[in-house]
């Protein structure tokens, strides 16, 4: 499930100070029962809209390393995993693994295949 957008918190807020209940809410917005709950608690406990940080550990490849990545298997999509990497890495300037590029080259729909062998038709 998506994260809320700020309109939408302040939308479920400004209905909650209109004295609306949270069931009305849940109809007129169309959200969960659960997600109006837990937003009308947060407000009430920070007094805030704002997301708070989540756990976790960042991810190592922006967004902008990602189409880098993409531009590469491009230029060459017969590389290895091992040769890909190691491009990535000279022209990035970060020191990732081969399991991350190929995590992220996962998530960017390429996967690698071994090549049909197809017969030969003629000498």
């Amino acid at each position: 499930m998506s994260e809320l957008t700020k309109a939408e918190r302040d939308q479920i807020i400004d209905l909650f100070k209109a004295g609306a209940t949270k069931a009305s809410i849940k109809k007129t917005l169309g959200f969960s029962k659960t997600t109006v709950i837990r937003t009308i608690q947060n407000f009430q406990k920070r007094n805030s809209l704002v997301t708070q940080p989540r756990s976790g550990r960042p991810k190592l490849l922006s967004f902008e390393h990602q189409r880098t990545l993409k531009q590469i298997v491009k230029n060459n999509n017969r590389k290895s995993a091992e040769r890909i990497t190691n491009t990535f890495n000279e022209k990035t300037g970060l020191n990732a693994s081969t399991k991350t590029i190929t995590r992220n080259l996962h998530d960017l729909n390429y996967f690698s295949h071994v090549p049909a062998v197809k017969p030969l038709l003629n000498d």
